[in-house]
């Protein structure tokens, strides 16, 4: 499923999304190893951030894995508590594969005991 934040407003279905950001998250939640994952995972594009980020509810509330804005950043895995977002941690990705971006998700998640 793929979500679209605007003007503060969120709507469903992304099919005017052809960012390369929107094309990694698609390719990356095809590849989640669990069916857990692939199940809950949500695809949110946020126009205001101009962010895209792979989104799944955990036992600790939602979490979102923010993919770069760019190459050479990080991907930053953030918790969206009462409080507000909090970054859990952070991993480089621009030499990594798709399918190993998923399996570092999946370990990030799995580890903590999120999913």
């Amino acid at each position: 499923m793929e979500i679209v934040v605007s003007a503060g407003k969120v709507t469903s279905g992304a099919e005017e999304f052809k960012t390369p950001q929107a094309a990694k998250a698609r390719r990356i939640a095809n590849y989640l190893p669990r069916p857990e994952l692939l199940r809950d995972a949500v695809i949110e594009h946020n126009r205001d951030d101009n962010t895209t980020s792979i989104r799944f509810g955990t036992t600790a509330g939602l979490v979102r894995i923010l993919l770069p804005v760019a190459e050479g950043f990080e991907f930053n895995v953030i918790h969206d508590s009462d409080t507000g977002p909090r970054i859990l941690g952070s991993f480089r990705g621009d030499s990594l594969s798709v399918r190993a971006i998923a399996f570092r998700i999946s370990e990030f998640l799995r580890t903590r005991g999120l999913k």
